[in-house]
């Protein structure tokens, strides 16, 4: 029985450390996602990365945070700084400029089916992926 016991917790052991994420260098990035970065976010230097199979946790210096593929597709950005333009569908960005003037995109999250936005006035903005708008909720 404890050899049973033993060997199950070394096998939920090897099995943890296996799945974990794990903080690796801004040089082991891919070229895609070193590529996004440097394009969008010029200037600015990656701080922080946490890896898992097919994704990155991405800070760079300003504590702008990027979730995104291994290839360099974001999925999501946030920046209290505001998100770079460049990534938003122009759809998208002229309905907020619209409506919701001179107020900063703070997060974006892309899902296989919507986008999310956060406002820095604490509106939530939803839209398809073909850019149109389908709701909204003030986060209080």
């Amino acid at each position: 029985m404890k050899k049973i016991t033993m060997i199950t917790t070394l096998f939920l052991l090897v099995l943890s450390a296996t799945f974990a994420d794990k903080v690796i260098s801004a040089d082991q990035l891919s070229a895609g996602a070193k590529d996004f970065i440097s394009k969008t976010f010029p200037g600015k230097k990656v701080q922080y990365v946490e890896a898992d199979f097919n994704s990155y946790e991405i800070v760079l210096n300003d504590g702008t945070e990027i979730d995104m593929a291994t290839s360099g597709e974001w999925e999501k950005i946030k920046s209290y700084t505001g998100v770079p333009a460049s990534v938003i569908p122009s759809e998208i960005a002229t309905y907020v400029n619209t409506n919701f003037p001179d107020t900063l995109i703070i997060e974006i999250e892309s899902n296989w089916n919507n986008y999310e936005l956060k406002l820095a006035n604490q509106w939530e903005l939803y839209f398809g992926k073909d850019g149109k708008f389908s709701g909204q909720k003030f986060d209080d």
